[in-house]
């Protein structure tokens, strides 16, 4: 039911003409790339040079969505007393959602410290990173998911953007967001949110499936990750390299199965070369001073 709606609503869209303009810098200037199941287009905008699935979604549909229907398996589903049971005794180790290899890549650049957990889910890892000895914090806009997070694993989630609005500046040491950007349809006040709750000598890392990995970009639109109803950006590291300078951060790439240390981004050819797998890794530090355009390359 949730794909037939779903159909139904580009359909719609399609049919008002909406815009094919970039959702992010709100360019006219993209290009079409591949059409998925007749009604889905992946366009590339030339200016900022994002990926993004078209029809685009608004803000108002994407929330009720994340409220009502979305669904992606053990990460999302409302894990039954008994599984949460065996979950919270093996400290998740071995599960689906155990996020030792996150941690641990944490740990090299942060033993401690504050820590937002970007788009937590029902809070698994906030209660592994609390008991990997950070101070950690979720914020999850789907209010089952947070106020399960918050009864069953007692941790700290906040469930509204008013809430994180509330936080003070510089609250952060880290702020860690796995998978949850290619699903935001507004993501310049995410980026600035996360410019201000960061502290001067914090780090952000971001995992996303790579758009510009070796079999997505073998796949296209077919690889699984690209775009779909849940996806609305494809990422590759040239966007964030172009992009997050401005919101005061220099960013830094490593790709699965991260066993290398992060690279500067330097050209498609470098990054197609040393960023071959299928989850895309940034980690940021906010640049030395505002003028900083590390990276910003347009190659």
């Amino acid at each position: 039911m949730a794909r037939l709606a779903f159909a139904v609503k580009s359909l719609q869209r399609l049919l008002r003409s909406q815009p094919r303009s970039c959702p992010y810098c709100g360019s006219a200037n993209t290009t079409f790339l591949q059409r998925k199941k007749l009604l889905l287009e992946l366009r590339r905008c030339e200016d900022c040079g994002l990926m993004f699935r078209y029809p685009k979604d608004d803000p108002d549909t994407s929330f009720r969505f994340y409220q009502e229907a979305y669904e992606q398996g053990v990460t999302t589903d409302l894990p039954k007393d008994t599984t949460l049971s065996r979950l919270i005794q093996t400290r998740f180790a071995g599960s689906e959602v155990d996020l030792a290899s996150n941690i641990a890549i944490v740990k090299r650049y942060k033993q401690s410290g504050r820590l937002l957990d970007y788009g937590c889910s029902w809070g698994y890892g906030v209660y592994q990173f609390t008991n990997s000895g950070f101070e950690a914090v979720g914020f999850e806009i789907s209010k089952p998911r947070a106020a399960l997070a918050r009864h069953a694993l007692k941790v700290d989630v906040i469930d509204s953007l008013e809430g994180l609005d509330r936080l003070a500046d510089a609250s952060f040491d880290i702020i860690h967001c796995s998978h949850v950007l290619e699903h935001i349809p507004q993501l310049r006040p995410t980026f600035a949110a996360f410019r201000r709750l960061l502290k001067p000598s914090g780090l952000l890392v971001v995992f996303v499936p790579n758009a510009g990995g070796r079999l997505a970009r073998a796949m296209g639109v077919d690889w699984g990750p690209m775009i779909s109803e849940k996806h609305c950006f494809a990422f590759d590291a040239q966007f964030f390299a172009r992009n997050l300078p401005a919101f005061g951060f220099a960013p830094m790439f490593g790709s699965s199965p991260h066993d290398s240390a992060p690279v500067s981004y330097v050209s498609k050819e470098q990054a197609a070369e040393q960023l071959p797998g299928e989850e895309l890794l940034v980690v940021a530090q906010p640049a030395t001073s505002p003028g900083n355009r590390q990276g910003d390359d347009r190659g």
